[in-house]
């Protein structure tokens, strides 16, 4: 996609800009030669060539802009699955990085010919037609067109430079106030514990002013290209009429090069103040092509009929071993305090996390990876800016809406009836404990062999814990189900589920 060049696009373009032009070209000969010509000279031929190269302009002006904005959206489309596709099977560690990459560094790149090559190449086609027009019929002020064409091109290259110059500043200072915006907001809730401190006023606010004044740089030099191009056409136009001596003006095509100095500003404008854009796309590009995922363990399908051995097993971010013998199916509980590993044993387990030590089924060894159908239910479930439907299967299979109820009900959310309404921003917030339970019914559709689990009761009124741990009972009759948690509800105490302590 990326490689396929709009032609068509780009081709009105330079017809929509060159129409542009050679109305300007061809009126300014039209106005003198209304005031030259004898009073036979025939109107009505320059008047229907006029009207017709402006319902040239103003088609190709359509068109370009329908087609330029129909590539921006299948290029921005495009870029979007391959990035999806090149994060598949890996492990993001910086969301926020990979979400803003994604939302801006795309759709910029994506609207590089209809934002920057476009608005180039029609000044070229600008400046070489008006350069060869003024030279083809030896009008007074060809050199100084000449000398205009020169000085776009300089100050075209500077531009670009200055661009790439700033541009990697500028990426760097966005990055640093996304993170430090991230961490400020995540720390709201503590803010008042500093505010005599800071004498009332927010702690440690991020400041946008660098992110801004780099970015106000790149536009003030744009506008300082386009008053000094305009400057030297009319430093062009004093020197038209010094040097010809009033030479030469005797002819209607004469006024063609005042009025393309004149207008400079008009037809070479926009690419002048979007030359120096061109940094912004090329770190766009960079930060698209890079990929800062980390590369999750190999998927691998070896299952258990009766028992599954640890041996010395660990993830490779703790230093204590474990050494247990689990069911095929049943319950299992992880017990233990905040802070000791039952969260990382679990990621391990499910081949999250690079491990340590032997894993065994059935008293055979084998790879440790991701095991094909075991799910890992995080404490801090992912809900989506989604309908409740699309929360309940992100993979855009086909849900029944039978099985998405009864998949609610189970871990009492069953007055969630409808499955259109929108969850996040604009729509309806879910809580803590409304967010684990909707990742259990997601899990529970997706029918996995092993349920890893990682405090699904915290956050949970002594009803809803008891809903839970009743379906999770229930769901070890036919699976494993793993339950990582510091809180152990009496109702799964008395099904005497195997206990380990960590």
């Amino acid at each position: 996609m990326l490689g396929r060049i709009p032609f068509i696009s780009l081709l009105l373009a330079i017809i929509h800009t060159s129409a542009g032009l050679l109305i300007l070209i061809f009126s300014s000969w039209f106005i003198a030669a209304c005031a030259l010509v004898p009073a036979n000279f025939n109107y009505m031929l320059p008047a229907v060539i006029i009207r017709g190269l402006a319902l040239v302009r103003i088609g190709a002006g359509y068109g370009h802009m329908w087609l330029a904005h129909h590539d921006l959206l299948g290029r921005t489309t495009w870029l979007r699955s391959e990035l999806f596709s090149r994060l598949k099977d890996k492990y993001l560690p910086t969301r926020a990085g990979d979400v803003e990459r994604l939302a801006t560094q795309t759709e910029t790149l994506s609207s590089i010919w209809v934002g920057w090559v476009a608005h180039q190449a029609s000044a070229v086609v600008l400046i070489v037609l008006s350069v060869a027009i003024v030279s083809s019929l030896a009008l007074p002020g060809t050199q100084v067109m000449w000398m205009m064409a020169l000085s776009w091109m300089l100050l075209t290259g500077w531009l670009v430079f200055y661009g790439l110059r700033i541009a990697q500043k500028q990426v760097q200072q966005e990055t640093d106030f996304r993170f430090q915006s991230e961490h400020f907001l995540s720390s709201s809730s503590l803010w008042h514990m500093q505010l005599k401190e800071h004498q009332g006023k927010f702690p440690s606010a991020p400041d946008l002013r660098k992110v801004w004044r780099d970015h106000q740089r790149i536009e003030s030099a744009g506008q300082w290209a386009l008053w000094c191009m305009q400057g030297l056409s009319i430093v062009g136009l004093l020197m038209l009429f010094i040097l010809n001596d009033n030479q030469g003006f005797h002819q209607p095509t004469s006024l063609i090069v005042p009025m393309l100095l004149l207008s400079i500003t008009d037809w070479l404008g926009r690419p002048l103040t979007t030359a120096a854009h061109f940094g912004r796309y090329r770190k766009a590009n960079e930060a698209v092509q890079l990929n800062e995922g980390e590369a999750l363990p190999d998927v691998v399908g070896d299952e258990a009929t009766h028992h599954i051995g640890l041996k010395d097993f660990q993830s490779a971010y703790l230093t204590k071993g474990m050494d247990a013998e689990l069911p095929a199916k049943g319950l299992v509980i992880l017990s233990g305090p905040s802070g000791c590993g039952k969260s990382s044993l679990l990621l391990a387990l499910a081949g999250m996390t690079q491990s340590r030590g032997s894993l065994f089924f059935d008293g055979k060894p084998v790879k440790a990876g991701r095991r094909k159908n075991w799910i890992y239910v995080e404490q801090s479930p992912v809900i989506l800016e989604a309908t409740l439907k699309m929360n309940l299967a992100p993979n855009n299979r086909q849900l029944a809406d039978d099985d998405a109820q009864q998949a609610l009900s189970l871990v009492g959310l069953g007055y969630l009836t409808d499955l259109e309404a929108w969850l996040g921003k604009g729509g309806r917030r879910l809580s803590g404990g409304e967010a684990r339970r909707l990742s259990l019914a997601r899990t529970w559709l997706a029918n996995p062999a092993v349920w890893l689990i990682d405090e699904p009761f915290e956050g949970l009124d002594q009803d809803n814990i008891e809903g839970v741990a009743h379906s999770l009972i229930a769901q070890s009759k036919t699976s494993l189900v793993i339950v990582a948690t510091h809180v152990l509800p009496d109702v799964v105490h008395k099904e005497s589920p195997v206990l380990i302590k960590m």
